[in-house]
């Protein structure tokens, strides 16, 4: 097992890792940065919140408990904490929220569980790269991406400007969580159960899973590549590697993305 959690630019690392090894359960959850001011007592914002209850559920479950089950309970745990925070859980973008990729591995098979753009990816005996699940936002971050190329040809060039002008977009982004037109997240919604992907394949010729948090991709990259990255350097010296090279990229031109550095989360598991 090779694991990494580095934090990006923001205040706290709204990623988490999931590692129950007594229930074989292995997984990474990205809490999504809050459009509200909302901080707890110890200064933790939503997102922080969203993805370490999540992470302990997970971690927490009984080993013959069921991923399905574990992620409806966190989810329903959530919608209650925000109720007892004060939360206006009637605006969408008040609401914590996070996504998610949970793998439970059996003698002859895996399970698996995501939601929102966590990405899951298996590598065979052949060196064949299969991705068991697909980024879930990618058209809502298209659209987003889009609105900040159209800002930028009107002169505004400004990271954190952009940011600003892009608020309205990234409020009414938070609207679809949840709705046929738009993607699954853990957010205390009820409808939640009903967008959680899920499934089980079996493991014969499989050799190692992927799991990993969106600050490790964007929709350019080729999952062969970014296996073979991870194999290459490990997590912690792909990230570490990634980071730096967003850094020299501070005016996000080279790779258009709404942050300098975004967490970055990671579990690669190599099976016997």
């Amino acid at each position: 097992m090779d694991t990494c959690s580095l934090k990006g630019d923001g205040e706290w690392n709204e990623d988490a890792l999931v590692i129950h090894e007594e229930a074989c359960v292995y997984g990474v959850v990205d809490g999504a940065t809050s459009l509200s001011p909302y901080r707890n007592p110890e200064g933790q914002t939503g997102g922080y919140i969203a993805a370490q209850l999540a992470a302990i559920y997970f971690m927490g479950m009984n080993p013959h408990g069921k991923l399905e089950q574990t992620a409806a309970e966190a989810n329903q745990a959530l919608w209650q904490q925000m109720v007892a925070e004060g939360v206006d859980i009637g605006e969408a973008a008040n609401r914590w929220s996070a996504a998610l990729v949970v793998v439970q591995i059996h003698e002859y098979s895996v399970e698996y569980v995501q939601a929102g753009d966590c990405m899951l990816l298996a590598r065979y005996k052949d060196g064949t790269i299969r991705a068991l699940t697909h980024p879930q936002l990618a058209h809502v971050d298209r659209k987003t991406l889009d609105k900040m190329a159209q800002l930028r040809a009107e002169g505004i060039s400004d990271p954190a400007e952009l940011r600003i002008r892009l608020t309205p977009h990234l409020t009414g982004n938070r609207a679809l969580a949840n709705t046929i037109h738009g993607y699954g997240v853990l957010n205390g919604d009820p409808r939640f159960p009903q967008f959680l992907e899920k499934g089980t394949f079996n493991r014969a010729n499989l050799e190692s899973l992927y799991m990993f948090t969106d600050g490790l991709y964007t929709e350019e990259s080729k999952w062969s590549e970014l296996t073979d990255a991870l194999d290459r350097l490990g997590a912690e010296g792909y990230a570490g590697a990634l980071h730096d090279k967003e850094q020299e990229d501070r005016m996000l031109l080279e790779v258009p993305r709404l942050k300098v550095s975004d967490d970055k989360t990671c579990v690669v598991l190599h099976l016997g």
